[in-house]
């Protein structure tokens, strides 16, 4: 037995400490061990860090613009990319760091290629830091009942807010138009009444009126429109581009009996337009004093 074995006290403590003890061929081990986490470190994790981080994508011209209006950004700012757009899980999140490390090196020989690994935020993602969805706006003025869209409905997130971070709305908010809500709101597919949303809004009594239709346009100077029907830009033109829903494809035969009930052609309809089938305007429940669409 090596002399400086024969010093070390025998028993338990002893074991532990001769198991312990460097010996030439242990330290040649931890020497090579400790190049190889080294090299690990240098060419794996360092490389795979940066590539996490919201900057490495400066790298690729085609996440510019995601990338600037991410940073100006006062909240998701402070979120890493990966946060949300990739799923939450172990797995999902893995095969991204993977990734990642080797679009690290495909910067280098392979620059101003596109990136394109980001899918859409699931609502899953969101939900890790949106966890008190709120029912009513700060404001108190608009039903926002959130889980009944996400849990009952089962909707995702970015069915109501694709209007985020990388593309605010044309008012420049990250907050849902009124006209997404009408895709869904549309009055089949869930009601669309003004009082469904809104708790300071209802239908004005003007607007019950039989001949608001044909006399609203006489108003515009009277009322504000604007007050309830600005949230999109044409909103004149986005209702008045829609075939009406009287306008079936029996609409030729049918119009007659419709005007006799209520006349309201001239609304939409130039006289000319009636002279092309008719040779004449239309005398059948005509008001003189209306004044023909212009």
């Amino acid at each position: 037995m090596p002399e400086e074995q024969k010093m070390l006290p025998s028993g338990p403590r002893g074991r532990v400490r001769r198991a312990l003890r460097l010996t030439p061929g242990r330290r040649r081990l931890a020497a090579r061990a400790g190049i190889a986490a080294l090299v690990v470190a240098v060419f794996a994790i360092l490389p795979g860090w940066y590539a996490l981080q919201p900057g490495f994508l400066t790298r690729y011209p085609n996440l510019a613009a995601s990338y600037k209006s991410w940073a100006s950004s006062p909240k998701h700012s402070k979120v890493t990319c990966q946060s949300c757009h990739v799923a939450p899980d172990l797995p999902s999140q893995a095969v991204y760091d993977v990734r990642m490390l080797g679009e690290f090196y495909l910067s280098f020989v392979m620059p101003g290629r596109r990136l394109d690994v980001f899918a859409t935020p699931t609502s899953a993602a969101c939900s890790k830091c949106h966890v008190n969805l709120i029912s009513v706006s700060p404001s108190g003025d608009l039903i926002i009942p959130h889980r009944a869209h996400t849990d009952v409905l089962r909707l995702e997130c970015v069915r109501c807010h694709s209007d985020l971070v990388h593309q605010p709305n044309a008012a420049g908010k990250d907050i849902p138009v009124m006209a997404t809500c009408l895709t869904c709101h549309d009055g089949t597919q869930a009601k669309n009444a003004c009082t469904t949303c809104h708790t300071a809004k209802a239908t004005p009594e003007s607007h019950r009126a039989a001949n608001w239709d044909t006399i609203h346009a006489t108003q515009v100077d009277k009322v504000d429109c604007a007050k309830c029907h600005a949230w999109t830009a044409n909103w004149c033109a986005d209702c008045h581009a829609r075939r009406p829903a009287s306008h079936t494809a029996t609409w030729r035969t049918d119009h007659p009996q419709a005007v006799k009930a209520h006349r309201n052609c001239e609304v939409c309809h130039t006289g000319s337009f009636c002279i092309t089938c008719h040779g004449v305007v239309p005398q059948l429940n005509f008001d003189p004093a209306l004044k023909l669409a212009q």
